[in-house]
Parts: C-alpha cells; sequence; structure tokens
C-alpha cells in the first residue's frame, strides 16, 4: 500500500526488493555518507551509502557534503526508502524530507543519522556519535528540516525574513541597528503592527517537535553561516533567523503581544543555540537543554559533549548504565579541567541513589533542573578544586564553612504581578546594618531577591540584558505608596524578573545573619560551603557519620564576591562583567569606580609570590594565566585553557590557609 502526501508517493510496503543489511565500517575514523539520488516528487527515495575515511579530509577528492538536521518523528509511522536497491524503513518525518531534498537532476550528498549509522549496533553507534562534531563542523551546511509546509508556514518564514531585514544585531554594543526599518522597530516600546495571523503563525512555527529535540543543539550549533532553515519549500539563512528570534525575545510584548508569554521558552531555545553568543560549559548547556527531549538518557552527555567549552574528553560508550555515564563525566572534569563546576548540576536529590551508584555530587541530568546560574563576576582566577574520589563513590573536596541555616522561608510565585510585588513588600526587613558587608538589610533583601544581577555589574550595560536597575529595583522595592499609585509596568519588569533569579529556590537566613537564595529542597541545619572549584557556594547536608550530601548550589548576599577566601573588596571596587566582542563572551573583571576601569587582576590577592609571573597569551587582555619560572613552554602550551584560567598561586589550599582562611574538608557521598 502506498501513502500519498501532496503529490508525493512514499511506500509503507517492505515486498518486492530484499531488506537492507548493514556492512561492518572501519571503527579508526570512517562515517558513512548518503548519496540522494535525483528524481520526480512522484518517485520512490532512492538513496546509497559510501564509506570514508575523516582522515582524508585534506585530500582534493574529500567528497562536499551537507548535514540533515531534523526529527525522527512517531518511530511506528515507518516508510520504505531503497538503499542501494535493498529496502528499509526511516520514520515519516525523514522521508518527507528526503522528498524536499533531492534534486530533480543531480545527486546531493549529505550526512543523515538513521541512515548513516547503524542504529542497532550499539558498538558502531557509540564510535559514531564520538564523530559527530567532526562531521557537522566539516559539512559545507547544516540544513534544517522543520517539516511540510502549513497554512501558515509561508506566513511565518516570510515575517522573520522580513524582520532578519529590517534589524540588525550589533553584538559589540549589545543593541540593534535599523537596516530597513518600516517603523522604528529598534525603539524597544514601539509596537509592531503585525496582524493577529502573523503573530499565530510565529507561535506557529516555534512550536514545531524541531525545537524540542535536544540533539539539534550541537547539530544547528556546529553548523557554519551557510546553515539553513527549511519548512516544506521555504528556507533562510539560519543565523539570520536567529537575528530575528533574538529580536523577538528583545521586543516581548511588544512584537507578539500576550502570546509572547507563552512563546518565550521556545524563543529562549533559538537564543540558547546561536553558537557566537553564549558561553557553553557542560553546566551551562545542561541547564538550557533540560526540558529538551531525547530517549536516550545517556544523550543528555553525549548530545552535548561536542560543543561545550569545557575541553574534556569523553569516550561515548552506550554499555556503561546511567549512573556510571553520569558520574564518568563528573569525575572527567574534576580529573581533566580540575574544577568541580558540575557541582552546580546537582539538585533535587538530598541522598545518593545507591542502587544506580549515583552520588549527590554527579548530576542527574534526567532530573530537569530550572535553576538559573548566575553571572561570575569576581575579578579573580578561578581556584583549581582541591578533592580526591575514593571507591566506591565519595569525594573529598577542600572547602570553606560560611554558615548554618537557620531557617528557609518559600517565595511567592503564584498569583498576580501586583501580589506577588506586594508580598514581597511586605517582607521587607528593617533598615539596620547588615552584619556581612556594605549597606542595609534592604539593600541584602534586594540583591539576594535579584542573586545580584544589576545593570550596573555589566559595562557595557546594553539594552538586550533587560535586567534591573539596582537604584531604580530600590526605589520601588521602598516606596509606601498604594499599588494603584505604582507603575504597572514597572511592577511586571520587577516580578518577571525576580521570578528567573529566584527559580525553583527559596529564601534562607543562616546563625550569624546572612540571607540566601537556596534550593527549595535546603532546610534549618544545612551548611553553607564555599568549595575550591565551583563558581557558587553550595549547601550540604549532614549525612551519615562526617559526610554530606550535595543539595545544591546557592547565592549568599556577603559572599557573593567570594569573601569567605578574599575578605571585601577595598573602597570603589566591585565585581563586573566586561563584554568581549571578538570572542562574544562576558569575562569577570575587577571595577575602580573612582576611576573608571576595569582591570584583570582582583585588587584583593596582593603580589605573586617570588618566581611566578603572568604569561603572554591570545586572551591576555581578559584572564591572567601565571606561571613559574622555568617551566617548559611546549608543556604549558598543551595546557588545556581551564587549567591555565585556575593557575593562580594565590588562591590554593596552602596560600589560602597562609592568610588565615580555615580551610577544612569535607565528604560527598
Amino acid at each position: 500500500m502506498d501513502s500519498t502526501y501532496r503529490g508525493h508517493s512514499l511506500h509503507r510496503s517492505m515486498s518486492g526488493p530484499p531488506e537492507y543489511k548493514y556492512l561492518g565500517i572501519d571503527e579508526s575514523s570512517s562515517i558513512r555518507l548518503l548519496t540522494l539520488q535525483p528524481g520526480l516528487p512522484q518517485d520512490a527515495i532512492r538513496v546509497t551509502l559510501t564509506q570514508i575515511d575523516m582522515d582524508d579530509k585534506h585530500d582534493p577528492s574529500f567528497p562536499l557534503y551537507e548535514c540533515l538536521s531534523y526529527t525522527w518523528g512517531d518511530n511506528s509511522d515507518r516508510l520504505a526508502i531503497y538503499v542501494d536497491n535493498k529496502a528499509i524503513e526511516v520514520t515519516r518525518n525523514l522521508a518527507e524530507a528526503l522528498v524536499h531534498l533531492r534534486h530533480y537532476e543531480i545527486p546531493r550528498v549529505m550526512w543523515v543519522d538513521a541512515l548513516c549509522i547503524n542504529q542497532g549496533d550499539m558498538k558502531e553507534r557509540s564510535t559514531q556519535v564520538a564523530r559527530m562534531s567532526d562531521i557537522y563542523s566539516r559539512a559545507t551546511r547544516v540544513t534544517v528540516w522543520l517539516g511540510l509546509e502549513s497554512q501558515d508556514s509561508a506566513l511565518a518564514m516570510n515575517t522573520m525574513i522580513h524582520i532578519s531585514e529590517a534589524v540588525d544585531l550589533n553584538l559589540e554594543t549589545q543593541t540593534f541597528t535599523a537596516l530597513n526599518d518600516p517603523g522604528n522597530w529598534v525603539d524597544h516600546h514601539n509596537v509592531i503592527p503585525w496582524s493577529t495571523d502573523q503573530i499565530d503563525a510565529i507561535c506557529n512555527l516555534f512550536s514545531r517537535p524541531w525545537f524540542e529535540r535536544l540533539w539539534v543543539w550541537q547539530e544547528i550549533r556546529l553548523g557554519n553561516a551557510n546553515s539553513l532553515i527549511m519548512v516544506g519549500q521555504e528556507t533562510m539563512l539560519w543565523r539570520r533567523f536567529y537575528v530575528a528570534g533574538f529580536f523577538l525575545r528583545w521586543k516581548r510584548e511588544f512584537a507578539l503581544r500576550e502570546r509572547y508569554f507563552e512563546l518565550e521558552p521556545r524563543i529562549e531555545i533559538v537564543n540558547g543555540m546561536m553558537n557566537n553568543i553564549t558561553q557553553s560549559p557542560m553546566a551551562t548547556l545542561s541547564l538550557r537543554t533540560c526540558y529538551s527531549k531525547c530517549t536516550e538518557p545517556r544523550d543528555r552527555v553525549y548530545a552535548l559533549m561536542g560543543i561545550t567549552t569545557d575541553e574534556v574528553t569523553l569516550k561515548p560508550d552506550y554499555s556503561w548504565s546511567v549512573g556510571e555515564v553520569y558520574k564518568d563525566v563528573a569525575l572527567q572534569h574534576l580529573k581533566q579541567l580540575e574544577n568541580l563546576e558540575l557541582l552546580s548540576s546537582c539538585s533535587k536529590r538530598t541522598e545518593p541513589n545507591e542502587k544506580e551508584g549515583l552520588p549527590t555530587w554527579a548530576p542527574d541530568w534526567r532530573i530537569p533542573n530550572q535553576r538559573k546560574r548566575w553571572f561570575d563576576l569576581v575579578g579573580a582566577g578561578e581556584p583549581a578544586a582541591a578533592a580526591t574520589y575514593h571507591e566506591p563513590g565519595t569525594l573529598l573536596v577542600s572547602g570553606v564553612a560560611i554558615d548554618t541555616i537557620a531557617s528557609v522561608t518559600p517565595l511567592p510565585f503564584v498569583g498576580t504581578d501586583p501580589d506577588i510585588f506586594e508580598e514581597l513588600r511586605q517582607r521587607r526587613p528593617s533598615p539596620d546594618a547588615y552584619p556581612h558587608g556594605p549597606g542595609t538589610q534592604i539593600d541584602a533583601y534586594l540583591r539576594t531577591l535579584f542573586a545580584n544581577e544589576f545593570t550596573e555589574r555589566y559595562k557595557p550595560a546594553g539594552e538586550l540584558l533587560n535586567f534591573q536597575n539596582y537604584d531604580d529595583a530600590l526605589t520601588l522595592l521602598s516606596s509606601s505608596a498604594p499599588l494603584s499609585d505604582l507603575e504597572p509596568k514597572r511592577i511586571t519588569h520587577f516580578v518577571r524578573d525576580f521570578k528567573i533569579q529566584t527559580a525553583d529556590r527559596s529564601l534562607a537566613t543562616t546563625d550569624t545573619g546572612y540571607i540566601a537564595l537556596v534550593p527549595t529542597e535546603a532546610q534549618a541545619g544545612d551548611v553553607l560551603v564555599r568549595i575550591l572549584g565551583t563558581r557558587w557556594p553550595m549547601v550540604l547536608r549532614p549525612y551519615k557519620g562526617d559526610s554530606f550530601a550535595a543539595i545544591g548550589f546557592t547565592y549568599v548576599n556577603g559572599d557573593n564576591d567570594r569573601e569567605s577566601l578574599l575578605g571585601s573588596y577595598p573602597e570603589g571596587w566591585s565585581g563586573v562583567a566586561m563584554y568581549d566582542a571578538p570572542t562574544g563572551k562576558w569575562w569577570p573583571m575587577a571595577w575602580n569606580e573612582t576611576e573608571k576601569r576595569a582591570q584583570i587582576e582582583d585588587p584583593r590577592l596582593g603580589p605573586l609570590p617570588d618566581g611566578w609571573k603572568a604569561r603572554k597569551h591570545k586572551e591576555d587582555k581578559l584572564w591572567n594565566w601565571y606561571v613559574k619560572d622555568g617551566e617548559d613552554g611546549e608543556t604549558l602550551d598543551k595546557m588545556k585553557k581551564e587549567i591555565k584560567m585556575r593557575s593562580d598561586p594565590r588562591l590554593s589550599v596552602d596560600a589560602l590557609k597562609a592568610r588565615g582562611v580555615n580551610v577544612q574538608d569535607f565528604c560527598l557521598v
């Protein structure tokens, strides 16, 4: 029986030609490429598979190929195509993509995962998955197939194209600039006069299943500037699609009206997928993709390892259990990068999973984690981890105990924006001095509600950030005026940002008066600890004997700038984030407000020990790399960037103890 869709003949039956059987593939460096044979829409789909050696990429005869990024779709709805004149079943969505992708007269060479990998051979699958970053990054382009045309897909694509022709994104100034702006769209508050049909079409486009899939993050981020997004026969460059999507994110309800709020999660996905605007450590990527779909839980790691900036070498192995894979990732980060950043991905567990061999200090990426990773604005280099692993599952780490939690209070998230704001206002503490830093209790309360992420801590504070201005937020929170006298837009902005910064968190106070944002699982008696090798303090819970369970990371007002390690900043100094357009990243710096200048070196650190110096490197205006006199230059250059960034000898355990810091060991289970 044939299934026909708009003139395209797609065959269900496997009767007739023999079934295709995969031949073995060389495990060292070989992949298969698919040649999509030309044909008319009504013709059966015919392809050939050819094995090539990826090590021959500099050979002039090395074939040019494209990569396809798509969703498999319903695995039970399968259709027959022909590989080397033998039948094989693929999902309907892939078959429909191939019909639209094939040319009428010439072959098209592509890499398509469902056909170029023998999915039934777990050993081959493991080795081929390890090569996927190479496969996608070497392609002439990545083509994203969103699916067949619909009643309004052309309208949606044309509207996105129109946006990309009207405005452009200036990364250096963090602003949009007009290209052919028909109605001063680059004014944030100007409403774009789109019809309801246009807005609905955009929402329908972003609601397609491709945006839900985990693997597509790696596939599109590894693509080059030629990458396309395709719906039916409509196409546009991915880079322009991204600019249009980011513009929608910035304009919010001034573009999409009230429908923006239902579409916001999908727009955030497009923002996260752009390869040159967001930093991509594993901890950040796993947070951004925690609701993305995949059927294989080990792919929570394997689908992202080609696009992280962590420089960790992992070998995919689908024969390992999920617990073994997740624990190994945490240990490899410690071993290869000398950090414990993945502790910030640990959440929703209060004791080890002994059945799967998964300790609390290793993330369980099957559990969605919506807690935001705040930006680390400390100007000093990162301290390296001081940790050792002991079988079968304990990790001995070094750190500084900040304080013990005395009470935990849930934060208001349910209700209207005015109701939530009023409850936050009613909870304001007294204007007395805060015991752990400058300012009053109200200052500390406000900074904690937003994890101290305000516009003045970013240089330049481009309007794309859309953060709160601290003085404006303090004035609003401190106001005693009736709600009816306050500007509704200011309240909405305040509450929206509050929800983002505090998602899945509670407010805690400690025995000595610290105010902190803690995971909702935190409770009185838990300990706040600054663990060396992590960006933020951790909540640890006393477990059996002298051990601790890792509950999650926390914002502690009064230790945001590592005061427990280095003390307070000198008068006039603070931590800021400086944007660097060439790298497309924000970099932590120390800022002198009196002199209006930034520097890499944290003024609290003091001079380097004798025999140490900062080594020149290509990003030496952004971060310092410290080396000892006489170290071999060739060996140094082979070091991973993360280790170079954690090379400051003034932050070692011995150096911190010499400063009088009470560094202790904590046994994590």
